[in-house]
């Protein structure tokens, strides 16, 4: 008896304990001094540099073509390989952040980008008899086209949601502001061709992927802080395109100003 009443009394006074010390701690998502909490946004500013390989692949089914085959398979693709940079990378957060451990947030970024293509044209035709049982032959085959160097200026923007991760927590500790982050979300972009070229006048697509940031903040005051971060996005391109030229990657830094 006499331990069940001492038992009791310990877990009143723990009780009372943190009963106090959940009193005077700030609440999950309530804004505090110098702590991620509540809403929370980021803006960043910096320079991307984007390269990917894109492709247009038209496949057109031609009947009672000539003898020996009943139907034509022509098949056209078109190549782009592009490198370049911007220096007008923008990019745009806004969430909740929970704990001063994680903030979840949607993710918009744009860029106009600079840099060159190399073309590439390929055509394939098939001769095919009953039962789709296909030949390649060289009936209505076009020459083939390689134009390296091309200068071109594309536009890219993202869309998607995500986390940032701030694991430590001791305010006086060096690595204090110390992040890294993810998202999952939806790219497009266009691309201009020099038209002197005398090829495709552009070439555009769209792609569902990622992007990871890591980097770190300080605080400059209760609420705001600047940082800096080095990000890396990586996009599977879904439209007409060849197995061989279908992504799409940027990798960046950037100048961030975060609230909250």
């Amino acid at each position: 008896m006499k331990n069940k009443i001492i038992a009791a009394l310990i877990l009143c006074v723990a009780g009372f304990a943190f009963a106090e010390s959940a009193s005077s701690a700030p609440s999950i998502g309530k804004s505090a001094p110098r702590e991620h909490r509540g809403f929370y946004s980021s803006m960043s500013f910096g320079y991307a540099y984007n390269w990917f390989k894109n492709s247009r692949n038209d496949v057109d089914w031609r009947s009672g073509y000539v003898d020996p085959y009943k139907t034509l398979k022509e098949e056209e693709t078109d190549y782009f390989e592009f490198g370049g940079g911007s220096f007008t990378l923008t990019e745009f957060k806004f969430g909740v952040a929970l704990g001063n451990l994680i903030a979840l947030h949607s993710v918009f970024n744009f860029g106009f980008y600079a840099g060159s293509i190399d073309y590439r044209y390929e055509t394939h035709n098939y001769g095919c008899y009953e039962g789709n049982i296909c030949e390649e032959t060289s009936l209505r085959a076009r020459e083939p086209k390689s134009v390296p160097g091309i200068a071109a200026y594309g536009f890219r923007t993202y869309f998607g949601f995500g986390t940032t991760l701030y694991p430590f927590q001791d305010k006086n500790s060096p690595m204090n502001g110390f992040f890294v982050g993810g998202s999952f979300g939806y790219t497009l972009f266009l691309t201009l061709l020099d038209g002197e070229a005398d090829v495709e006048d552009a070439t555009g697509n769209g792609g569902i992927g990622f992007e990871l940031e890591i980097g770190k903040d300080w605080w400059v005051n209760d609420h705001m802080s600047i940082g800096v971060g080095l990000g890396f996005a990586h996009n599977s391109l879904i439209w007409e395109t060849v197995a061989s030229h279908n992504s799409d990657n940027v990798i960046s830094i950037s100048f961030r100003i975060t609230r909250g």
